[in-house]
Order: structure tokens, then C-alpha cells, then sequence
């Protein structure tokens, strides 16, 4: 009886620990707008864009209803194509073809919309902003060169708190 208990709770706390981890990406999804600057647009909306799967359910409906960023409504859209990104402020990747991410990362560049992903090596293959977990503890890799690719500026102080920062050396 022991053992089951044992067993149990083994496969429990990573659950729990998934779980939170979750929430968490869902609510740095908005707070890492506070640090972004973006390029002057006319949008009244503030929109964030999920491609391909949604692991967060209706947690992000839920947590961004009737809020804003940066003094506009916020807008949760959900794409699975690149052609149907539109206009987009933060762009949320959970793509596995490594070549489509390369092509939202493009687009995105172009369009200059934050990308972040919880994929190992994203940053180092364009992405802006890698956000994982180690120990339940938030660990950011951002890209800032792609940022400035993007015409999009990132606070100092979110750059302090990186993990890891992805510049190239001034010469």
C-alpha cells in the first residue's frame, strides 16, 4: 500500500508542477509586454496570437478579460498557418516542424511581433524570447538581436533578469 502511495505521488507533483508552470507562462505572456517596446501602430487592440496547439485551455480567455496592455483591450486570437497571423503584438510558438517556426520567425520579424516559445534552442534559431522552467523557477534566454531585427526594444531590466542574452559583440 506504501509503494502505491509512493507511486502516486510521483506522478502527482510533476502534474501539479506542470500545472503551475502553465499559469505561469500564461501571466508572462502580458507582464513581459511592460518591458517591450513596439514600433508606433494605430491598432486599439492588443492582440496575442497562439500558433498551432493551446496549452493553456480558456486560461488565457480567463486572465485577460477585459484588461489591458499598454491602454488597449487585449485580444487572445488562435492561429495554426502562418497566413492567418495578421496583426499581432506577441506570438506564442508551440509549432515542432522546425521549419515552419523558421518561417513564423520570419514573419514575425518582418511584422515586428514578439516571439516566445518554450522550445529548447528557440532564441538561438531567431526566436525572441525562450521561456522554460528549472526547479519551478522561470529561466528566459532572450534573443536581443532578433529584437532589433524586429524593431522591437527590450527594458534593460528584462534583459536583467535573462538567463542568457543573445547579442552580437559591438566591434
Amino acid at each position: 500500500m506504501k509503494t502505491v502511495y509512493i507511486l502516486l505521488i510521483a506522478f502527482i507533483i510533476p502534474l501539479f508542477a506542470s500545472n503551475q508552470e502553465r499559469d505561469l507562462q500564461a501571466v508572462f505572456l502580458g507582464r513581459f509586454a511592460k518591458f517591450i517596446e513596439w514600433p508606433q501602430n494605430n491598432r486599439d487592440v492588443f492582440t496575442i496570437t497562439l500558433i498551432n496547439e493551446n496549452p493553456f485551455e480558456d486560461l488565457l480567455d480567463k486572465l485577460y478579460i477585459g484588461k489591458t496592455i499598454h491602454g488597449k483591450k487585449i485580444k487572445i486570437k488562435y492561429v495554426t498557418d502562418v497566413k492567418d497571423i495578421g496583426l499581432s503584438d506577441i506570438l506564442f510558438i508551440t509549432l515542432d516542424d522546425q521549419k515552419d517556426v523558421g518561417k513564423v520567425i520570419k514573419y514575425a520579424q518582418k511584422h515586428s511581433i514578439l516571439t516566445i516559445s518554450e522550445q529548447r534552442g528557440f532564441a538561438q534559431r531567431g526566436g525572441i524570447i525562450q521561456l522554460g522552467f528549472v526547479m519551478q523557477k522561470p529561466y528566459l534566454v532572450i534573443n536581443y538581436d532578433s529584437a532589433t531585427k524586429s524593431k522591437i526594444k527590450i527594458s534593460s531590466s528584462l534583459l536583467a533578469i535573462a538567463q542568457d542574452v543573445i547579442k552580437e559583440e559591438a566591434e
